[in-house]
């Protein structure tokens, strides 16, 4: 009864995640609380308190604030943890809530806050290449292949905790 439940805490970072990066909302994440809440004979008191959270930001505070939440130990869990919040800003491009160039914008700004192992000079230089040649499409889309390349796990991981989210969040 663990898995992909409010009591599996790898499933509950990554929903942090995906507040965190913007690719679920506040309403969305409520509604996931409300269906497990209604699912659960004795809720925690994080997911009781995240069925009135008033904003994005207290959501994502309860969420961080779990007692026993795993954070990355290692440098491959520093990567892999990043990976994550890009692979969710990807999905947010994927979707069409971003653009190409939101996208480099805050993933670089993303990666020069979490200060891991990827260099957020990256995503800003190819950022600023674009712009000095005015978005021409063939670089776009060889920057988004090496990108979600580079990303293939991760984005994996994130589509299906996603697509999990949302069915739970529907009471599927």
């Amino acid at each position: 009864m663990r898995d992909g439940t409010p009591f599996d805490m790898v499933a509950v970072v990554r929903i942090g995640v995906m507040v965190e990066m913007g690719l679920v909302g506040l309403k969305q994440l409520i509604a996931w609380a409300d269906a497990w809440v209604m699912k659960l004979d004795d809720s925690p008191l994080w997911l009781l308190e995240l069925c009135t959270a008033p904003d994005a930001d207290t959501a994502l505070g309860l969420i961080r604030n779990i007692p026993m939440l795993p954070s990355p130990a290692t440098p491959e869990e520093d990567r892999a943890a990043d990976a994550d919040h890009l692979a969710s800003l990807f999905l947010r491009y994927r979707n069409g809530s971003l653009s190409w160039g939101d996208f480099l914008f805050q993933g670089g700004q993303y990666l020069d806050r979490a200060g891991g192992p990827w260099p957020c000079e990256t995503f800003f230089m190819q950022l600023n290449l674009l712009e000095r040649m005015g978005f021409p499409e063939d670089l776009m889309q060889s920057q988004r292949e090496d990108i979600e390349r580079e990303l293939r796990e991760a984005l994996e991981r994130m589509e299906a905790a996603h697509r999990r989210f949302e069915a739970e969040a529907r009471g599927d």
